[in-house]
């Protein structure tokens, strides 16, 4: 793990079931042809820096699963160091999976997104070569804003814990 980051220990769904068992799963999905994103987004609140890392599994036409973990950091982190830990995280469970999960090499079926922006009005667009070469040299297929979806929308909306106000309005 990177600085002080906690390492994941717990899974859960949007739904807010926890998963016991995130590499099984996502293994026996996978093994059925569907896709594996993955993308981190964080969040600053008033006491650390919050990260949140979702694997979001595709079956295309049919729709895909997500699963997302949580890890703590210090506070105040620069933004630089933000970005190399969320693309590290993404990263990390990638590699992971790709070796637990015994992937043919030429086959795309580990997505890494990354959330920075090489729009040169946002300061992200410094680090994007960067942290893109960094994906692809380790062998991933990398995406970055804006069709970097995994880390720009999907972990934004867990970081940012939407998935339980919108369950809290529907109740």
């Amino acid at each position: 793990m990177r600085g002080n980051v906690e390492p994941e220990s717990r899974w859960w769904t949007l739904s807010g079931a926890e998963v016991l068992d995130v590499m099984g799963t996502v293994q026996s999905l996978i093994r059925k042809g569907q896709v594996v994103h993955i993308g981190t987004d964080a969040q600053k609140s008033s006491t650390r820096m919050e990260f949140v890392t979702v694997a979001a599994v595709l079956n295309p036409g049919k729709g895909g699963r997500v699963f997302y973990t949580r890890r703590y950091d210090r506070k105040d982190v620069s933004l630089y160091e933000k970005l190399s830990t969320e693309t590290w995280l993404s990263l990390d469970l990638a590699i992971r999976m790709h070796e637990a999960f015994a992937l043919a090499a030429d086959k795309k079926q580990i997505w890494v997104h990354v959330d920075a922006n090489p729009d040169e009005r946002y300061d992200s667009s410094d680090y994007v070569k960067q942290l893109a070469g960094m994906v692809a040299g380790s062998g991933f297929p990398v995406l970055v804003k804006p069709n970097a979806w995994c880390a720009s929308h999907v972990a934004d909306f867990a970081v940012k814990n939407k998935h339980y106000r919108a369950r809290m309005r529907a109740a």
